[in-house]
């Protein structure tokens, strides 16, 4: 039986697209099982995680854009906490668009001019992408990953910096771990507040 949408988790491998009779539907690989059908497309099945989670998919690409200077195939972060990062094999314009989850790749090769995939579960695949391309849109999830973290540790620092300053003195031990749980809780609300745009126009 085939879905009408699903919500993307932490062990969602890929998204690739299938035709089925004119339309444009979603086969769904997860780390356990066998993985399923949607009748949706990859594309909107992506749009609509990115609401539920955080915010829209073309907020999630300005983010993408700012962080990393990328212009094109935008690889995308779903949640909140940039733990589910997905890249793209071609223009979100394109309704034959596959996504794949970049956690969850082990290898990759050239495969009779296409890519062979291979994930961490062992599971193989076959994409209709050359090697060259789609290792140059893992390698933009990468800096994606690593542009995003950067910016989150620089921002979270920055918050218990401003706490512990402002923080009162009195029993230096009972301080630090009053402090430590009062500042986990202002950057975690803090964070939230920055993620959803509070403080986008700050990112170089």
């Amino acid at each position: 039986m085939k879905r009408q949408h699903f919500n993307i988790n932490d062990d969602t491998m890929y998204m690739l697209s299938v035709e089925n009779k004119g339309l444009t539907e979603c086969r769904v690989g997860e780390v356990y099982g066998n993985g399923f059908h949607c009748l949706t497309s990859p594309n909107k099945i992506l749009e609509k995680n990115c609401r539920q989670y955080s915010q829209s998919y073309p907020a999630r690409k300005e983010l993408t854009k700012k962080l990393t200077g990328l212009s094109a195939k935008l690889p995308v972060i779903i949640d909140l906490f940039g733990s589910i990062i997905f890249f793209c094999t071609h223009s979100d314009r394109v309704m034959e668009n596959n996504w794949f989850n970049i956690k969850h790749i082990h290898s990759y090769r050239n495969y009779n001019g296409n890519t062979r995939v291979r994930f961490n579960n062992n599971e193989e695949i076959e994409v209709d992408i050359s090697f060259t391309s789609f290792n140059n849109q893992y390698l933009n999830a990468l800096k994606l990953h690593y542009k995003f973290n950067l910016e989150k540790e620089k921002f979270e620092y920055s918050e218990m910096a401003k706490y512990k300053n402002s923080a009162p003195s009195g029993n230096y031990m009972t301080d630090i771990t009053s402090t430590n749980d009062k500042v986990s809780d202002v950057s975690y609300k803090a964070y939230l507040q920055y993620i959803s745009g509070g403080k986008m126009n700050d990112l170089a």
